[in-house]
């Protein structure tokens, strides 16, 4: 046990030396639109008063998104730490180190000794595709799904009936459904369990009976959650604009949708094939090594199977909501809860050597995944220092410009696959981040937006957004080149008046300047 404990500290304190310089980073992408929402209701008296309000509607428009809970959470980190960064990543963090000691605690409930239990937290903890979660605080609904889910099983897996353990896995599922919709397979998750955990001799109608027994509570709970999606959303289904979960789908489009899941992570790899190796290999010979050492140890359907048939429903539940998968790489988050089954499946692989060599076991096995999980860190620290140094340039930049100037910034989507200035393009250039709104002298876009701005511009887009009458103009273009971090200036403004001569001339400029397309 004294063991087990050491061996958990080291692995706790190795993933957070390694993810460290992404910690440090700054915030990314969709965490500035979470920041303007957070900022207005603070300027309008209303910070808290808007924030349990979202327990009562919808995240956003024209998407189905019931996710409170984690903005209650972004709330206390305002108010406890301003907007540092550093402070918020770290919360998300401690939540992902949270959810690896309730991973240990489901196989301890599952009948996993200590070493195994510690060994399951360390390859969640180190999951090669846990960063987009765990250091993006845009990722804290999933980090709160699976606390939740986690909570859940490991409740049930303790429960006798309606008992505290049944009680505390119903809070559980409660608490993952107000973080995201991804904790909606939970009820899957329990009837596997009480299907699959058999006491010996049981007949099937008595087996069915105890099913439905352990599983109507948490059943009911799922149909209400619907009601409720369905009053705020008119579809209790439906959760992405691009997406029809009630649509059937045929064997062929769910094996294409399963497909185009797995591209993520041979995406997010593609730079380091040898990284990825290296933890495929480590997660093929462990499941391997799980089954061996469970069917020996008689625990076959406890200790195997049962991990294993969670990962596949947790697989499976992503598939209709999957219309398409992002080219770039991003998507590790709708591995997150995967993870923690997948962990749980592969660590009674340290049985397979003797118990003196267990604590070497297990620590190749997370070292395995650690190496896949430093190169997604890497990603990470990049574009959170990328981030960190456009900004101050963006201000600097501002400052050199006459009041009367305008020009555009043509800043990345993505850096790798790890989502950039998406969804931020105003936030970037506005407070808290920024001394003072820079909107009125430049305005960040995304190279995809560049067709558009010929005809904002003669539409009278830049009156608008200096609030003042004046006539159409653009007088500088400036793209921020990631790979020596600098923002560059093109030597000629291309004329917005032919729409087509702009296009062609700026994806010119930000292509051989930034690397931008």
């Amino acid at each position: 046990m004294i063991q087990a404990r050491v061996l958990w500290w080291v692995f706790v304190a190795t993933a957070l030396f390694v993810a460290w310089p992404a910690l440090n980073g700054q915030f990314l992408s969709d965490d500035l639109a979470i920041m303007h929402w957070l900022l207005g209701w603070d300027a309008q008296g209303s910070f808290w008063s808007s924030i349990f309000a979202k327990f009562g509607a919808g995240l956003d428009v024209p998407s189905h998104y019931y996710r409170p809970l984690a903005l209650v959470t972004y709330g206390l980190d305002q108010r406890l730490f301003g907007w540092s960064p550093l402070a918020w990543h770290l919360t998300g963090f401690a939540l992902h180190v949270a959810n690896a000691a309730l991973v240990a605690a489901v196989m301890r409930a599952l009948g996993g000794d200590a070493l195994r239990a510690v060994t399951a937290a360390g390859l969640f903890l180190c999951f090669p595709l846990a960063p987009e979660v765990s250091i993006w605080f845009s990722g804290r609904y999933d980090l709160l799904a699976v606390t939740g889910m986690l909570v859940a099983v490991y409740g049930h897996l303790r429960a006798q009936g309606l008992d505290r353990w049944r009680a505390l896995s119903l809070f559980g599922f409660v608490l993952g459904l107000t973080a995201k919709e991804a904790a909606m397979p939970t009820p899957g998750l329990l009837v596997l369990a009480s299907l699959l955990l058999t006491p010996a001799g049981e007949s099937l109608p008595r087996r069915a009976l105890r099913v439905l027994r352990d599983s109507w509570p948490a059943t009911l709970v799922f149909f209400a959650y619907l009601g409720w999606r369905g009053f705020l959303f008119g579809d209790p289904l439906k959760v992405y604009p691009g997406s029809d979960p009630s649509a059937s789908l045929g064997a062929a489009e769910i094996v294409q949708r399963l497909s185009d899941l797995m591209l993520i992570p041979r995406v997010a790899f593609a730079d380091a094939p040898g990284a990825g190796t290296v933890a495929l290999a480590a997660l093929v010979v462990a499941l391997a090594g799980a089954a061996f050492v469970a069917s020996r140890e008689r625990t076959l359907v406890r200790a195997w199977l049962l991990p294993v048939a969670w990962t596949v429903l947790s697989l499976l539940s992503l598939v209709p909501h999957l219309s398409g998968v992002l080219g770039h790489g991003e998507g590790g988050r709708f591995y997150y809860a995967t993870a923690a089954w997948l962990a749980l499946a592969m660590a009674p692989a340290i049985g397979v050597v003797a118990a003196p060599a267990r604590v070497v076991a297990s620590t190749a096995l997370v070292a395995a995944f650690l190496v896949a999980q430093a190169h997604a860190l890497a990603h990470w620290a990049r574009a959170g220092q990328s981030m960190a140094v456009l900004m101050p340039q963006l201000a600097a930049t501002a400052d050199r410009l006459d009041a009367d100037a305008f020009a555009l910034v043509v800043v990345p989507d993505h850096i790798g696959p790890v989502p950039f200035a998406r969804n931020a393009q105003g936030g970037i250039a506005m407070p808290p981040q920024q001394p003072r709104n820079l909107l009125p002298q430049l305005v960040p876009i995304l190279p995809v937006a560049i067709p558009t701005w010929p005809a904002r511009i003669a539409g009278g887009d830049v009156a608008l957004i200096k609030q003042r009458d004046m006539a159409p103009r653009l007088d500088a273009l400036f793209c921020f080149d990631a790979r020596d971090q600098a923002l560059k200036r093109a030597n000629e403004v291309p004329d917005w008046r032919d729409a087509e001569a702009f296009e062609r001339a700026t994806r010119q400029f930000v292509q051989t300047s930034c690397d931008l397309r």
